[in-house]
């Protein structure tokens, strides 16, 4: 995997984290976003390691 791609990784595991913490609730929209955007870069992480 590259650099780029597991800071970016990086970066986005603590997004949700933190807004959960300011919104007090695990399915906001917004944190449901994130959430969504940060399972979206893990498959392209899990693919470019399969291959």
């Amino acid at each position: 995997m590259n650099r780029r791609l597991r800071r970016k990784i990086k970066r986005l595991r603590q997004q949700p984290i933190r807004l959960v913490e300011q919104k007090d609730s695990f399915t906001d929209e917004e944190v449901v976003k994130l959430s969504q955007c940060l399972d979206q870069y893990i498959l392209v992480a899990q693919k470019f390691l399969l291959s």
